[in-house]
């Protein structure tokens, strides 16, 4: 059996497991790709070959690797909107690369929404380093990265782009090669650069060289290191010094990162650093609606954006665009990220008003018509707030929209006997539309919402609490018993114990490998958030409690490791 069970293994040792596709590797042939390589059809009916990349690259075809990025739209919405809403072509060209109100962005961490800035561990980086420029950003972008991390590169990097240790070269060829980064090894390139420089390579063998460096090939390292030794001797420079520079080099082979990708990358991030920093509202605008569809980013988003000092409005069913608009120190909330609002519904909705200002719900169907908005999606409306700006004074929002809700029905019957009229021919009495005259009579005398059903209604329309949060009628609770809201508490250390007031939301609950029960959730209060897990002890201490929507004050311990949230 043993004897059957190894010839079989051998069989298919080596084989194919299974196909997989490269998220945007594109192959490149002068001749149709079939007459060259076999090809076959992916699960998504993709033309691919049945070659692995590196096979592919041995009979000659040219692969590319092209990225979309979601990126590049939202500089292109932001610079749009700025030149549509303030008349300002921005040309990047004429802005310098060391911008100073966007470098001291970078330098306070403050690189929320920022391309490739994002994380907490990044935001740190940058604070330690105090970027000055473009170059500053390109290497933070490459040493940013497991090898360089935890090789201690980065510590060495920021010492010494801050003067605490001195600049040192091996030899002094090495300067002009190394001197934007400090003398520390960060790119491929300089590798490339340092042996045509220092032993006469060739562009194309220096090529040679990093790529067996990086791929820790013995064979032809040692090929490399005998030529690149004799190269650099027979220039000046002597033995030792020779293989103690391919030495280091050979070790940063693995961290090398490419200089032309880091730079293209850094342009994205100053660009939209820069946009942030002199244009919040617009660049929060076209960011909330790349997002419009991802409640829990929209929430992460609207938060910052208050702490730059930036309101966030709610939407209006007669001011709020498809996306999120930018105001005068303040973003609209877009109707397509109100939940059950479909695109062809918005666009009715925006396509309707441009003849006059919608005065009543009852007038806002008599223009769309009743089957542009479903039930679902008008609930929606109505509960985000979206006809408030048509509420009669006297009233309050808890009334309003409990009245606005119980008279859906009719205006839907409304706008439906409108809709018919239109069909035959028919206008209202002397031609006159009378919808915005009634709607006042025809809104049903009901019970006002509760403050808690308002925040509710709120989150189920737009996944979080927006002009109410139920935390509100506990506030001077809340600073009777000192406990600060989450934007006051950002300078928290690891350790720490804290107690803290919030509302649970996103619980799950999981069983660890001994088979005890724990959960985690977050708890969030108006100005932001944090992860939370209960133990299998406070798990089941607090079962009752620890569900959606609840209000509760923990104590806890704060846990925080490098490049991770609280």
């Amino acid at each position: 059996r043993v004897k059957d069970l190894v010839e079989l293994a051998l069989r298919i040792e080596g084989c194919a497991r299974h196909t997989s596709v490269h998220a945007a590797g594109v192959v490149i042939s002068p001749r149709p790709l079939h007459e060259l390589v076999p090809v076959a059809l992916s699960g998504k009916d993709e033309l691919t070959s049945q070659y692995p990349m590196n096979d592919l690259e041995k009979v000659g075809m040219l692969k590319m690797d092209f990225l979309g990025l979601t990126t590049l739209t939202v500089i292109a919405d932001c610079l749009g909107s700025i030149k549509e809403k303030l008349g300002i072509t921005i040309d990047w060209t004429k802005i310098p690369n060391n911008e100073e109100k966007t470098m001291q962005l970078f330098g306070e961490g403050r690189t929320e929404a920022i391309f490739q800035f994002e994380s907490s561990g990044m935001a740190e980086m940058c604070r330690r380093l105090k970027p000055k420029e473009l170059e500053d950003l390109s290497a933070l972008n490459a040493l940013y990265r497991p090898g360089p991390l935890d090789g201690g590169m980065i510590d060495d990097f920021i010492d010494r782009h801050r003067g605490i240790k001195p600049v040192e070269y091996i030899v002094p060829e090495m300067k002009d090669i190394l001197g934007n980064t400090f003398g520390v090894l960060v790119y491929q390139e300089q590798i490339m650069q340092l042996a045509q420089k220092l032993a006469g390579y060739s562009l194309g063998e220096a090529d040679l060289m990093r790529r067996a460096m990086g791929k820790k090939k013995i064979e032809e390292m040692a090929v490399h290191e005998e030529k690149f030794v004799g190269g650099a001797v027979g220039n000046g420079i002597a033995r030792k010094t020779a293989k103690e520079i391919f030495d280091l080099m050979a070790k940063f082979a693995d961290y090398g990162f490419n200089r032309s990708h880091s730079m293209a990358y850094a342009v994205l991030a100053f660009q939209t650093a820069y946009l942030k920093a002199h244009y919040p509202a617009h660049f929060y605008a076209a960011v909330l609606s790349h997002e419009a569809q991802d409640s829990a980013k929209v929430y992460k988003y609207s938060t910052e954006l208050r702490s730059m000092g930036l309101a966030l409005l709610p939407p209006d069913i007669n001011e709020s665009d498809e996306g999120f608009t930018p105001g005068d120190a303040a973003v609209r909330y877009g109707l397509t990220a109100i939940k059950g609002m479909g695109t062809s519904g918005v666009q009715a909705i925006v396509e309707a008003r441009s003849a006059g200002k919608f005065t009543s719900l009852f007038d806002f169907f008599a223009q769309i018509g009743p089957s542009v908005v479903n039930r679902r999606g008008l609930e929606s409306l109505i509960a985000a707030g979206a006809f408030d700006s048509l509420m009669p004074g006297g009233k309050t929002i808890a009334e309003w929209r409990a009245q606005l809700s119980a008279a859906i029905e009719p205006a839907l019957s409304h706008g439906q006997r409108m809709a018919e009229d239109k069909l035959r021919g028919q206008s209202a009495l002397f031609g006159v539309e009378t919808a915005g005259e009634v709607a006042d009579e025809e809104l049903p005398t009901v019970e006002p919402w509760s403050k808690a059903e308002l925040a509710r209604n709120e989150k189920a329309a737009i996944g979080f609490y927006l002009s109410t949060h139920p935390l509100d009628n506990y506030k001077d609770l809340l600073e009777d018993l000192g406990i600060a809201n989450f934007a006051d508490n950002s300078d928290l250390r690891a350790g720490d114990t804290v107690t803290m007031g919030g509302i649970i939301s996103t619980l799950a609950v999981r069983q660890s490998k001994k088979g005890n029960r724990f959960c985690m959730f977050r708890l969030e209060d108006r100005s932001g958030g944090i992860k939370a897990i209960a133990w299998g002890e406070a798990f089941q201490k607090f079962a009752a409690l620890l569900k959606d929507d609840e209000m509760v004050i923990v104590e806890g311990r704060i846990e925080a490791s490098e490049g991770q949230d609280p």
